[in-house]
């Protein structure tokens, strides 16, 4: 018997990556847009073996978690996903997601997830923005890809950035943008000054400079608690050495140098580690080195020459660690490792391998890094068993 097109749904749950979850028929159906307690219409667009995903055609019933989003390109531009949910609704959905992102990709029966830590800002706490650019018969398109990943939405502004981006975005618009050919430009919040490579950041009262294309954490209001919380989480007993990798411009080698005799910063771009060294300098933080390389290569020569390592702390992409990191991180007899993410999933599978190298999960804190946007950030400590 061949499935109706349309179904209406009560929706249930919000899954990992931001859409609503419905029964029907045997399956689950995956429908963008929608809250926790919603009833609607919607139309089948895909249907696998044990899943579907749906297109919302109507709300019949509105959940009392919807609210107004603030953007006017919400709903087809791809940036956010969760702005017509009420923010509290938000880091419920959160919290919720990575227990089970933990419990099922991690095999960890009930993983110690502390309560999620919201964002001061929920809206405007971007301190940077990559847009994409494209010129077309009608002119010079900015902004990001819509919902389908396949066609750019020009934007004016963004409600998640920082109001000192958008006036970059307004500024860049006003001169026609002649300058840019098809690709992207990086906005970057706070006064600018295009004759130099440095933008400055300031946590807890002090400038760190990172080069203009290098990473640094993007929510502008909770990077200082970040700090704290693995300050937190590593107590006050100084270790021997401790390791930051995929350091960026040192902003946890730095702030974490206290608690160590030698902290070893590793980082793979030059830039970065230039301004590393410059961060600790104006920190006069004595004891903080940077070595510049892939930190897979680093470690493997710190493991073979049998180097006793305390702690570590891990920052990589969101594509994580590979299956030999995490063996060299594991032959190093680290008695604690601190690992940071901002994909849970990947952290989850990884934690996981931990699992099975003698490292257990002591606890996992998220926070609301990302906010109006299906991402997350979590911290997790894992000691050795």
């Amino acid at each position: 018997m061949q499935m109706k097109n349309r179904f209406t749904l009560k929706i249930e749950s919000i899954a990992f990556g931001g859409s609503g979850v419905g029964r029907a028929e045997g399956l689950v159906i995956f429908v963008p847009f929608t809250a926790p307690e919603d009833i609607v219409e919607i139309e089948i667009v895909a249907k696998k073996k044990k899943f579907a995903r749906g297109r919302l055609i109507r709300i019949i019933e509105p959940s009392r978690r919807r609210t107004l989003p603030l953007c006017r390109y919400y709903g087809s531009c791809g940036g956010c996903s969760y702005q017509h949910i009420d923010y509290e609704c938000q880091l419920e959905v959160k919290q919720q997601q990575v227990q089970e992102v933990f419990s099922r990709i991690g095999a960890i029966v009930h993983p110690k997830v502390s309560d999620i830590i919201p964002s001061p800002l929920n809206y405007g706490y971007r301190g940077k923005a990559r847009l994409h650019t494209a010129k077309t018969a009608a002119g010079v398109q900015l902004g990001f890809m819509d919902v389908s990943g396949g066609r750019l939405v020009d934007i004016e502004r963004c409600e998640i950035m920082d109001e000192t981006i958008n006036d970059q975005i307004r500024e860049t618009r006003a001169k026609g943008m002649n300058s840019f050919d098809d690709g992207d430009v990086t906005f970057w919040s706070g006064p600018q000054n295009h004759d130099e490579d440095a933008i400055v950041r300031m946590v807890k009262g002090r400038e760190f400079l990172v080069p203009f294309t290098g990473f640094f954490q993007a929510n502008l209001h909770l990077t200082g608690r970040m700090v704290d919380e693995v300050g937190r989480l590593i107590g006050a007993e100084k270790r021997d050495t401790v390791i930051d990798a995929c350091c960026g411009s040192g902003l946890f080698s730095i702030f974490l140098a206290p608690y160590a005799l030698r902290m070893i910063g590793v980082e793979i771009n030059e830039k970065s580690v230039r301004y590393a060294r410059e961060n600790a300098k104006r920190h006069e933080t004595g004891n903080t080195e940077f070595i510049c390389g892939d930190v897979e290569d680093v470690l493997f020569d710190m493991a073979r020459g049998k180097e006793s390592v305390d702690l570590i702390i891990l920052d990589p992409p969101r594509t994580g660690l590979s299956g030999k990191t995490i063996a060299t991180v594991s032959e190093l007899k680290l008695r604690e490792i601190v690992y940071i993410s901002c994909d849970p999933a990947t952290q989850a599978r990884d934690v996981r391998m931990f699992h099975d190298n003698g490292y257990c999960l002591e606890s996992l804190i998220p926070m609301d890094m990302f906010s109006q946007t299906e991402h997350i950030e979590t911290i997790a400590l894992l000691r050795r068993r």
